[in-house]
């Protein structure tokens, strides 16, 4: 029997090859990313951080019992004491100022602000579907691209950090979290989860687009 979370990569797989095929993607494949493109992305990526750590918070008081909150706290304390502390140091060694590249721009605040709408809106499988959506495609798309070389070295380790075993434990976790929440749930409710998924792809492909907003990086 499939599993639902596997109905979802089916059902969407069309925008899910274009994120995993997506310009930022094949860049750092083919080690040419340019390093404006870098550094306007790590500043859109590190204020999301912020966003993701609040999705995270609402996850853990909506979710069901305390084996689910264990998890999430777990996660919550590697976005706090890990990945920001990683964001803080890549950008003072980039001497990257964040003010000189504002992340205002629509494919950056429609993710930002759709998804954390989700979060304070929606139900724990929807906020389980938000974060599977965005990280198992990361997992992907980095486990592919780490088998090739990065130069720069702050690249190389973006790519590392999301296709290690800790990362892909992570995505695991959500897809089997989201198997189990959909097992209740009804065919119309599962249906909204499946658009839910859809909406956050594309998200994730106009966030990453638009870190080639300025004329030169085209």
């Amino acid at each position: 029997m499939v599993s639902f979370t596997d109905q979802l990569l089916e059902q969407h797989q069309q925008v899910w090859q274009e994120m995993q095929q997506h310009r930022f993607v094949r860049d750092i494949e083919q080690d040419q990313l340019p390093d404006s493109v870098f550094n306007r992305y790590l500043v859109f990526e590190g204020n999301f951080v912020a966003t993701a750590i609040a999705i995270f918070a609402l996850a853990v008081s909506k979710a069901p019992d305390i084996r689910q909150q264990r998890w999430l706290i777990g996660v919550l304390n590697a976005l706090v004491d890990t990945q920001i502390a990683w964001f803080e140091a890549v950008l003072a060694r980039r001497d990257i100022q964040p003010e000189e590249y504002p992340d205002d721009l629509p494919g950056v605040t429609t993710f930002r602000d759709g998804m954390l709408r989700v979060a304070q809106q929606g139900n724990y499988a929807e906020i389980i579907t938000l974060m599977f959506g965005a990280e198992w495609m990361y997992y992907h798309w980095c486990k592919r691209v780490s088998e090739q070389s990065q130069q720069d070295a702050d690249v190389r380790r973006w790519v590392e950090m999301h296709a290690e075993e800790e990362f892909h434990q992570q995505a695991l976790w959500l897809k089997a979290e989201l198997d189990a929440c959909a097992s209740i749930l009804s065919t119309e409710e599962k249906q909204r989860l499946s658009a839910l998924y859809g909406t956050v792809l594309q998200w994730e492909i106009d966030f990453h687009t638009a870190a080639y907003q300025e004329g030169e990086d085209e």
